[in-house]
């Protein structure tokens, strides 16, 4: 009987997942997640994980590396980069967009829970998606919050 390759990668990094932007981002910079976000791109390539966005993310990178003083050029560099990470974007609907605003009423704003991410929460909750992400607030607040969240820091 023959035996199959085990893959290096836990059992949770298999199946359907919305990746929050910080994945991608700690992969293209090399930050102090790389090698956890290393994990999640190489599962993506090896065809065992279905990475999903939100369609804010894009919005959040841009917004998010302006803020930080990077030109047009360099975000439309990593802008490209995410792309070439397969990878499928789901638009931000109406009822979304009117779920991710209640949730970040209701989280009571910027001091818990920021504006992106709340796009990307009411993303994968509507698509019943589980998220990968290493914001602290998300990860401790799942529950609460109605999705689930696999911490990339322990990836």
């Amino acid at each position: 009987m023959k035996r199959q390759a085990k893959s290096s990668y836990p059992r949770e990094l298999r199946g359907r997942f919305l990746l929050d932007t910080d994945v991608f981002i700690s992969y293209i910079r090399g930050d102090e997640l790389a090698d956890h976000a290393g994990k999640v791109v190489e599962s993506i390539v090896e065809g065992s994980l279905d990475a999903y966005v939100s369609s804010m993310l894009y919005d959040d990178v841009t917004c998010g590396l302006r803020a930080k003083g990077m030109n047009m050029g360099e975000v439309i560099q990593v802008l490209t980069a995410i792309a070439s990470i397969s990878h499928t974007s789901l638009p931000v609907t109406p009822a979304i967009a009117i779920s991710a605003l209640t949730l970040y009423v209701q989280q009571a704003g910027p001091r818990k829970i920021h504006y992106f991410d709340v796009f990307h929460v009411a993303t994968a909750r509507a698509h019943e998606l589980p998220i990968i992400t290493s914001d602290t607030y998300i990860n401790d607040q799942q529950k609460t919050l109605g999705v689930t969240a696999l911490d990339l820091r322990k990836i």
